[in-house]
């Protein structure tokens, strides 16, 4: 099994293969040559462009395209949204990310490396939803995660790998395209422990590249007539520019502007102003990730700084002297995180042997019970922050009153510091647990357990505490907001008929995007890849990997039978299902 990383980013992706030699950044796209000279030559954009003729594009193809409709950082879209608009065109968000996720896939297999699973990224204080739906994506997609990791630490691991070091103490400054994450970690024994990590979830490149198309915009006389097409090519000038200004001893740049023949002037202490609020912003993501742990910048012993928007001289000498650490060299912040996951593949896969690490949870889950003394709703949390996964906790609770009928189970997932009704805190999931029968409340306690997996999702287990018996079946907390899973085998059909004809054949939420026929084949491909595939042995694991991809690509005529062989092969695993 070939171990794969995939940095799967709000601007851009990165794919990367480990062995024991070390790791290799995949080509998966080409850029234009003024774009390659940056230092862009191993990155792919993650931009959708759909044509005027409803023709995909991806990548840079996607990204200088001068016409169509561009679907730009959806990773930012995960927590929350369901639906991208852009023009005329609407996606689920599923689908954009999916397709792009495909097109990785295809791209790594057409440079000779052929896999089917892979170590997917994420940003370490990224949410429940947005862990879950990067899994599913990935999945649509064509690519089987191997796990979730977070950035910082597969961009510990890609460091620690290149330098032999011993026990350590890691500060990792993530500033990429969409988000921002401070996470310090320890190394013990070849091994990483996540300590603590904050972050922002709405803060990155993207943002810069608007403060300065605004700043431009409000300088410029006539900027209210430009059209949506060339403030596309205007804010990809100023993305370069930035990069530009980023990469070398350049005082200035120019950027071009529409109907301005020259250009406009972008001195390094104009960015540097204009950005000044962003970089700001980050301070206190670093004293609280600090403070929490009641250190000072001199207990660090590495700062790694990645992410594209980390190469910002402004950026770094504010992280440097708010620490008093010098950054560390060795890696490089745009491809270091795809290296540090296919590192972690490696170790998933056995391939590699010289290093272990665990992922934890990023916030509390629990639950919503009355302080009795307060007489006041609080968060109570079951499973705490920095919890190394997979992670399994009971605790007891007992209802309020004597005789109560039912529970109200509400599971939680936030900051138990912070009031219930704050924004960090969000409502994952409710649902009702009967007494049967009902009783007093020192004989109704009960005991409800989460298990929490590095898969992103979170089981919940509710017992009778007097009886050891279910008091309700297993919940499977998919986040709210996840598509179903018809709608997802319609979505796969979906993004597998436009990835690989690059055209969009109908309404992306009409019928004709869902397949609620499959159910059968949701059944079958589940059972196969959850329960059979991941006990056998590769020759036979690969033989029904193969009839499941046969089963997703048949058409009406030849799905049944598809569904029959898939299904008369797992028999001879019934013990398994």
């Amino acid at each position: 099994m070939t171990a794969i990383g995939i940095d799967f980013g709000t601007t851009n992706s990165v794919a990367a293969v480990a062995t024991a030699q070390g790791t290799r950044v995949i080509r998966i796209d080409t850029p234009p040559h003024e774009w390659a000279d940056l230092g862009f030559d191993r990155v792919l954009p993650s931009v959708v462009n759909v044509g005027p003729d409803r023709q995909l594009s991806f990548g840079w193809a996607a990204k200088t395209a001068n016409e169509g409709d561009k679907f730009e950082a959806i990773k930012r879209l995960f927590a929350a949204e369901e639906i991208s608009t852009v023009g005329d065109n609407e996606f689920f968000v599923e689908e954009i990310a999916a397709a792009i996720f495909r097109h990785i896939r295809q791209r790594i297999i057409s440079e000779g490396t052929d896999f089917s699973s892979a170590m997917i990224t994420v940003p370490a204080n990224s949410r429940g939803l947005a862990r879950y739906r990067t899994k599913v994506c990935a999945g649509l997609g064509g690519i089987e995660p191997l796990g979730l990791i977070n950035e910082p630490t597969a961009a510990a691991m890609a460091y620690s790998r290149r330098q032999i070091v011993d026990d350590q103490t890691i500060l990792v400054f993530d500033f990429g395209g969409g988000t921002l994450d401070c996470t310090l970690l320890e190394t013990r024994e070849g091994m990483f422990f996540e300590q603590a990590s904050r972050g922002i979830r709405r803060l990155g490149g993207v943002d810069f590249d608007n403060a300065i198309l605004s700043a431009v915009a409000g300088e410029t006389a006539g900027s209210e007539t430009w059209s949506r097409s060339d403030k596309s090519r205007l804010k990809m000038a100023i993305e370069m520019a930035k990069i530009r200004l980023s990469d070398s001893d350049l005082g200035e740049t120019t950027v071009v502007v529409p109907d301005v023949l020259s250009g406009y002037r972008l001195t390094r202490p104009r960015f540097d102003e204009i950005t000044r609020p962003l970089v700001e912003r980050s301070r206190t993501v670093i004293e609280k990730v600090l403070g929490e742990l009641r250190m000072k910048g001199s207990d660090i012993d590495v700062l790694l700084l990645v992410g594209g928007t980390s190469k910002v001289p402004a950026v770094r000498q504010f992280v440097s002297e708010l620490l008093g650490v010098a950054p560390a060299t060795g890696v490089d912040p745009m491809t270091a995180i795809a290296e540090g996951a296919a590192i972690a593949a490696g170790i998933q896969t056995g391939e590699l042997q010289d290093n272990d690490f665990f992922v934890s949870t990023e916030h509390a889950l629990g639950t919503v019970t009355l302080d009795p003394i307060a007489r006041t709703l609080r968060f109570s949390p079951v499973i705490p922050r920095n919890q190394k996964l997979p992670a399994k906790t009971t605790e007891t609770f007992y209802p309020v009153t004597d005789n109560q009928q039912s529970v109200l189970v509400t599971v939680i997932e936030g900051d138990p510091d912070k009031p219930l009704t704050h924004e960090e805190n969000q409502i994952l999931t409710e649902f009702e647990v009967p007494f049967d029968p009902p009783r007093p409340m020192s004989a109704a306690g009960f005991d409800l357990t989460f298990s929490y997996d590095t898969d992103g999702l979170l089981h919940v287990d509710i017992v009778d505490a007097m009886s050891g018996k279910k008091m309700s079946e297993r919940v499977t907390v998919s986040f709210k907001g996840a598509a179903g899973g018809a709608e997802l085998v319609g979505m796969a059909n979906r993004v597998r008929m436009m990835v690989d004809t690059g055209t969009v054949t109908a309404g992306p939420t009409s019928d004709a995007g869902l397949d609620h026929r499959d159910a059968r084949s949701l059944d079958l491909a589940t059972k196969a890849n959850s329960k059979v595939i991941p006990f056998l042995e590769p020759d036979d694991s690969a033989k029904i990997r193969q009839l499941v991809e046969t089963m997703n690509a048949a058409g009406d005529s030849e799905l049944q039978a598809a569904q029959d062989a898939l299904e008369a092969i797992l028999r001879k695993y019934s013990y398994l299902l």
